[in-house]
This record gives structure tokens, C-alpha cells and sequence, in this order.
């Protein structure tokens, strides 16, 4: 919301076409920040913290930006493909999704 607060005060108070290009690269960028930069600096988002969940590497540490990136387009993919690669962990003899699976990352309750 702040994000789209911060675009209309520099448009002069003044929508933005949803299909404006940079715009859209602007939301992506946005949506990037929140994930991939929540999961380096403190292995959670918000929602995350709520149910007490923490994503990190399989050496137990929080991921690098890089692998928290990977980690964030796989998850858009996942999502989505119809939501295959969330019904992975169905069958992962893990219960790991497949970007977690594919990033190299893994999401466990919060380690105190």
C-alpha cells in the first residue's frame, strides 16, 4: 500500500495504468523486497513470524539473498502452475515444496 501511495505522489496524484511496464517491473521489485529480503535478514515474513515459521538453508542457516531469490521466483512459479509445486509436499518424503526442494531451502517451525 505504501509502495502505491509513494507512485501516486510522484505521478502527481494521478492512477498509473496497471499495464504501464514500469510500473509493473516497479510491483515485482516491490513484492521481491518484502520476500527475498525477509527471508535473508531474518528467515521470515510477517505472516510467517505469526505461525511461527522460519525459512532456512539445509546447513540451518538463514538463506543467502541469492538462494532467497531463486527461493522467491520458484515460489511464484509454484503458485503459479496452479499450485502444483505447493501439492509437492504432498509427496516429498520431506514435505518440502518444490521451490523449497529446488532452492535449497526449507521452511521449519521457528528454532528458539
Amino acid at each position: 500500500m505504501i509502495a502505491g501511495f509513494a507512485v501516486l505522489a510522484l505521478n502527481g496524484v494521478h492512477a498509473v495504468p496497471p499495464n504501464t511496464l514500469w510500473y509493473q517491473i516497479y510491483l515485482v521489485a516491490i513484492v521481491w523486497a518484502y520476500f527475498a529480503i525477509s527471508w535473508w535478514r531474518v528467515g521470515k515474513t510477517v505472516g510467517a513470524r505469526a505461525w511461527k515459521l522460519e525459512v532456512r538453508d539445509l546447513a540451518g542457516n538463514y538463506p543467502s539473498l541469492g538462494r532467497a531469490t531463486v527461493r522467491a521466483v520458484l515460489a511464484l512459479l509454484s503458485i503459479g502452475l496452479a499450485g502444483i509445486g505447493l501439492l509437492w509436499c504432498l509427496i516429498d518424503r520431506e514435505g518440502q515444496s518444490a521451490h523449497d526442494r529446488l532452492s535449497g531451502t526449507q521452511l521449519l517451525q521457528e528454532v528458539k
